[in-house]
């Protein structure tokens, strides 16, 4: 590992399952499916995907399983169906050949500039299958999101690293809908998330002034 933050992983490992919940809930409500049904022989790319434990978990219900992360911070081993990459997501997605069917970008965006945002999803466009989806968990851009993202988790309870957010890389869901739609992405679910210091948990709401999900489809 090379830059191995236990304070930093540890928020994103609690995430886990409030991931997996938004997810079933989506592909129920869009697909019919059961999500367990549902990942079986799917092609799924994680970027920014971390330890890689979140996406070894998608590999054990029979899908084909890549992740890919500027830092090698790797704690799952490579085995069939499932590889792990250290590369930048942009020069990754330029020069791949694959086409995915989910892809998944939890708590990655606001650390992109708005020029890597746009280059981001007009190179996954090009690297996603039909009826494909995008699961995505990210920062709302307002004052009450610096508040609590910067002010309370990183400077007052230091949850996170200082400096883990830039304020001026937040993105709003309807910032994200205006990009997306440029390269012919449909935003077609937004759901807030909160969380319990107290509990060290998350759950959903309808509230998605600071961190929330979405759901892109191709």
């Amino acid at each position: 590992m090379d830059n191995y933050n236990s304070k930093y992983y540890e928020p994103l490992e609690q995430m886990m399952a409030i991931r997996h919940q938004y997810m079933s809930k989506i592909l129920r409500d869009h697909s019919g499916q059961d999500i367990y049904e549902f990942f079986k022989n799917k092609k799924v790319l994680d970027i920014g995907c971390g330890t890689g434990e979140f996406l070894n978990n998608y590999c054990g219900m029979g899908a084909k399983c890549l992740g890919i992360d500027i830092e090698n911070n790797f704690k799952s081993k490579k085995k069939m169906n499932f590889k792990l990459i250290n590369m930048e997501a942009n020069k990754f997605l330029k020069n791949c050949k694959k086409k995915f069917d989910v892809v998944f970008l939890f708590e990655f965006l606001e650390h992109l500039e708005e020029g890597d945002k746009h280059q981001l999803f007009e190179n996954l466009s090009k690297n996603l299958n039909r009826n494909s989806y995008i699961f995505i968990s990210t920062l709302n851009k307002n004052l009450l999101s610096k508040y609590f993202a910067i002010d309370i988790a990183e400077n007052i309870l230091k949850l996170l690293p200082k400096k883990t957010h830039d304020f001026n890389l937040f993105l709003s869901p309807n910032k994200l809908e205006t990009i997306c739609r440029k390269y012919n992405l449909n935003l077609v679910n937004v759901k807030g998330i909160q969380y319990n210091p107290i509990l060290k948990s998350f759950k959903l709401s309808k509230i998605d002034l600071v961190n929330y999900f979405g759901t892109l489809k191709y």
